[in-house]
């Protein structure tokens, strides 16, 4: 399946809901994050803009394509060049907001209170590795 497209959207959904119901803290409130990837290959050859939406809290997890409903409580800006090398397992998002190659928007507070979480949500995504095509 080929990254951020609706295949892996579909199979990171379920990823993420399946270890979701393993984590025993699921937080008190859901926490809803926007992704915006530029430059993504489109099916036609032509770059585009992928956005994509991961939530997670006590009701559960989920990742859905596009924006969320209502305004996120992050946001994550970042190249395509810079999304694989995270969803690899190369780089971490921490070093890429270091390295000014991912841009941060929202309660950026709330990615450091929630830094288990989000541990939690990369780990279920990372799973995809084997099965996505880069």
């Amino acid at each position: 399946m080929r990254y951020l497209g609706d295949e892996w959207i579909t199979a990171a959904d379920s990823a993420l809901a399946e270890a979701w119901q393993q984590v025993a803290d699921k937080g008190d409130e859901q926490t809803t994050i926007a992704y915006s990837v530029k430059d993504a290959p489109g099916d036609d050859g032509k770059k585009k803009k992928v956005q994509w939406t991961v939530s997670f809290g006590p009701d559960g997890a989920s990742v859905t394509a596009g924006n969320p409903e209502g305004d996120p409580d992050a946001t994550m800006e970042l190249d395509y060049e810079t999304a694989v090398s995270i969803a690899r397992g190369e780089s971490s998002a921490q070093v890429a907001f270091m390295q000014g190659s991912l841009k941060l928007g929202g309660d950026v507070t709330l990615l450091i209170r929630g830094a288990d979480h989000l541990g939690e949500v990369a780990d279920a995504l990372g799973s995809l590795r084997d099965s996505t095509e880069f």
